[in-house]
């Protein structure tokens, strides 16, 4: 059995999963496992070479797959059914807000199986803040309260030795996952709430891009740095700020504090899901069920997702982790209205269009090339390519 698992820029999840498949294989002596990492990327262009030929692009048995990826390959045929052989799946035993996406257009069948997320938060050191911010709570709950307090503690009268903001995790450029928080906050979006056009260039949706790339342009945030290419999320010594979608190790010994993303009204925020899949191609369905079965039971997903930060999504331990977090009042916000990414069909190409956009801007804004009319003119242009995806399904 071959197992394909999304790379990381923590580590922490690699040797998690290893420690993961050293237990399975003593639980089923007789299982011959080999797994390989593959970027996001590099997983995409591979199910696509699948379609294309089959013979010499096999897929593995079993994918690690974004949750909104889940209904455009089920379509085209990758994917098998999951919800007659497995048990959470089958009695539904996951959070509804994730059960929502997952399940959007069926009602008995489930193509993946939800296996762990993350929520994007704002960390903050509070002797950084001295004298720049009085009311955490209060002043940070708005994306204009942060931008200042950016500003404050960046001040030259400012004590101590404090860098602003740090975003650990990042690719080097500005990615989606960096801009949604942002533009969902403003209330915009990558598609019109009927999917029925694009609105990559709507003002909402521009704007909360803007704010992100604002942080670049000021030098809030250094693009291509090795400070974004850390290999997982460490609480910086000289960092006022972190926004990081995992809990940061060694935060409570730092004092760092946790509150919800910056502006978001609810005080929810975006949640990112990452599923099991089985390919309808594999030769042995009966043991990539069995693994995708056990790496669900209760112990085996927790102790997964708390070996690097992150939280299970299956219902009985996501709710025990909640429970025995020490900022669950921060996360009990988060959870309180979370947003997904869509899965639908065009989302994760769409995905792609505005990836090509913000590398292609960031490479601007480091090269200090940057003007406001590359990123109305790049998005006017991608969305031009999401309306015709759009014409097709």
């Amino acid at each position: 059995m071959i197992i394909w698992l999304l790379s990381d820029y923590d580590y922490r999840k690699h040797l998690a999963f290893k420690s993961l498949l050293a237990r399975f294989s003593a639980a089923y002596p007789d299982s011959n496992i080999e797994f390989s990492v593959k970027s996001r990327r590099g997983l995409w262009e591979s199910m696509f070479a699948h379609l294309r030929d089959p013979k010499r692009n096999p897929l593995a048995d079993v994918m690690e797959i974004p949750q909104n990826w889940t209904e455009l390959f089920s379509k085209l045929g990758l994917l098998s059914d999951l919800s007659s052989g497995l048990e959470a799946l089958a009695q539904r035993r996951y959070p509804g807000f994730i059960l929502k996406e997952l399940c959007r257009h069926e009602d008995s069948r489930a193509y993946s199986a939800p296996w762990w997320l993350e929520a994007p938060a704002l960390f903050y050191r509070p002797q950084a803040l001295k004298g720049a911010v009085e009311d955490p709570d209060k002043e940070l709950a708005t994306w204009e309260g942060f931008r200042a307090a950016l500003d404050r503690v960046r001040a030259p009268a400012r004590r101590g030795n404090f860098r602003e903001l740090s975003v650990p995790g990042s690719s080097g450029s500005v990615s989606v996952a960096d801009v949604l928080p942002r533009v969902w906050g403003r209330r915009g979006g990558l598609f019109s709430d009927d999917f029925n056009r694009a609105t990559f260039s709507r003002e909402e949706t521009a704007g909360g891009i803007e704010d992100w790339l604002e942080l670049a342009i000021s030098g809030k945030i250094e693009l291509f740095s090795a400070d974004r290419f850390e290999s997982g999320p460490r609480p910086a010594e000289d960092c006022a700020f972190i926004i990081s979608s995992r809990k940061i190790q060694g935060s409570g010994r730092s004092g760092l504090r946790m509150l919800p993303y910056p502006g978001y009204p609810s005080g929810g925020g975006l949640m990112l899901v990452y599923n099991l899949a089985v390919s309808a191609s594999t030769r042995d369905t009966a043991a990539a069920m069995a693994f995708v079965a056990w790496a669900m039971e209760p112990r085996n997903a927790s102790a997964f997702a708390e070996s690097f930060g992150v939280f299970p999504c299956l219902k009985s331990v996501f709710e025990e982790r909640l429970r025995d977090e020490k900022e669950t009042g921060v996360y009990r916000r988060l959870f309180s209205a979370p947003e997904l990414k869509p899965n639908l069909m065009v989302y994760p190409t769409a995905e792609l269009l505005l990836e090509r956009v913000l590398w292609n801007l960031s490479l601007k804004i480091a090269r200090r090339d940057y003007e406001r009319e590359d990123l109305t003119r790049e998005l006017i242009m991608a969305q031009g390519e999401a309306d015709y995806l759009l014409s097709l399904y």
